[in-house]
């Protein structure tokens, strides 16, 4: 890894808008900060103390982050993204870290049996014997035929073109920044206007509280042949095409008809703040910023957009079952939305989607859904599990709730639930709504 030279004002300053050597977000709040400070400026009757860091990025070459992809001893699980189910075993994210392969053939003992480092991994799915992951800005093709022996099987680099709006940046001489390293910290007085305190990244400020990331289901499934994804998913598979999104605004399909030699099919932009796939049938169902986005993929190599349901601004994974979508609504994102429910929306004419039904939650993140069960994880209030056999009272239908697990994301499959949250992995058996049993959990470790 390599770090760059103590931070310069005048010099990087000039490096940043004419050579673009770090990352294009970076400007915006650079702006902002000269902004404040230059027309913000008042009295220096009474000064107060600020504290200011100054970071600089760490760089790793692209070579060595395309060699460091390998399957390891099992770790400790620390935080969670998505979760996935192959067969009898789950693969579980660790954002931008890599994967936790745990064997599942017995939810009640479930055993860690390796990790695979994936730099720059977020995002999973599979077929036949083959797991599909990114890696900043290559898609990694695994060949899991043994899962106790996990090995590179191909590699597309660079066709996550748009890496700079994930919130990591690729300098062709130094390669991808993959952390920051505080240099100092320094103490300045600032007149009682009361500029905000503000975090330093190669000497600019970023507000506090501003992190830079180096950043995220079937209806038949076949878990030995595809796999399931939970519904925070952003990549999908149907047919012979994987589906995956870069940026929230680009759907790339990618021709797996030759499992071990994926190519690049198209991308095409599908508008703006697309969050999670969801495949059912032949539709491709997308959960967005703004609504739901139903795709046909019948044609699966040309996805065409059927229809838009459009809802307030908001976060929304969608799960679908018969004619029904199930939509969860949350606020306090990136999103910028308000609200917090969950939306209950008539398919069955699929080129007009209808609301049936609206349920208030309390922060709700994943959701899944299994006949007349439904599973919604709704953040710091736990998991709910709700009888949904009858849509229009699935509010006072609530078996069971969870409140002590910040749940986060569900695979509901063969009277199992997989849940993922803040504090680890936990299965249920659920064969009896009324009689829910916990039937193993592995606890995350704190950093």
């Amino acid at each position: 890894m390599k770090k760059t030279e103590p931070f310069n004002n005048q010099r990087s300053l000039k490096r940043l808008f004419q050579k673009s050597t770090l990352p294009y977000v970076l400007a915006f709040y650079v702006l902002l900060i000269l902004t404040s400070l230059f027309l913000g400026s008042c009295t220096d009757v009474c000064e107060t103390e600020n504290s200011y860091t100054y970071y600089e990025p760490i760089y790793t070459t692209l070579d060595d982050l395309r060699a460091s992809v390998a399957q390891e001893a099992p770790r400790d699980l620390k935080q969670l993204g998505k979760i996935y189910l192959k067969s009898d075993y789950l693969y579980l994210n660790e954002p931008g870290e890599g994967l936790h392969v745990v064997n599942n053939s017995d939810p009640a003992n479930p055993v860690k049996t390796s990790f695979i480092n994936i730099p720059g991994n977020f995002g999973l799915s599979a077929k036949g014997n083959f797991l599909y992951v990114d890696s900043y800005v290559d898609l990694v093709v695994l060949d899991i035929s043994d899962p106790e022996n996990i090995s590179e099987a191909n590699r597309l680099e660079g066709i996550f073109s748009d890496y700079n709006n994930y919130g990591y940046y690729l300098d062709p001489n130094l390669g991808l920044v993959t952390g920051w390293e505080e240099v100092r910290r320094v103490e300045i007085r600032e007149s009682d206007c009361r500029q905000p305190d503000y975090t330093y990244y190669d000497g600019f400020a970023y507000a506090e509280g501003i992190a830079l990331s180096n950043s995220d289901g079937a209806s038949t499934p076949d878990i030995a042949q595809r796999g399931i994804g939970g519904s925070m998913a952003t990549f999908t598979i149907y047919d012979n095409y994987l589906y995956t999104l870069e940026n929230s605004s680009d759907l790339i399909t990618i021709n797996i008809a030759d499992l071990g030699n994926p190519l690049v099919h198209s991308k095409q932009n599908i508008g703006w703040g697309v969050e999670t796939l969801f495949p059912y049938q032949d539709k491709l169902f997308m959960g967005a910023n703004d609504g739901m986005y139903i795709y046909d993929v019948s044609k699966a190599s040309e996805p065409s957009l059927i229809t838009q349901y459009a809802h307030i601004r908001s976060c929304d994974p969608v799960v679908v079952q018969g004619d029904y979508a199930y939509v969860t609504l949350r606020s306090g994102t990136n999103c910028q939305g308000f609200s917090n429910q969950l939306e209950v929306i008539n398919i069955s004419d699929i080129a007009n989607p209808q609301l049936e039904e609206t349920y208030p939650m309390f922060n709700p993140y994943g959701l899944g859904i299994d006949e007349e069960k439904l599973f919604i994880c709704d953040g710091s209030a736990g998991l709910k599990v709700y009888d949904a056999s009858d849509i229009t009272t699935i509010g006072d239908n609530l078996k069971v709730q969870y409140g002590d697990i910040q749940a986060l994301d569900v695979i509901p499959f063969n009277d199992v639930l997989m849940l993922i949250g803040e504090d680890g992995l936990y299965q249920y058996d659920y064969s009896d709504l009324d009689n829910i049993t916990l039937l193993s959990e592995i606890q995350t470790v704190a950093n």
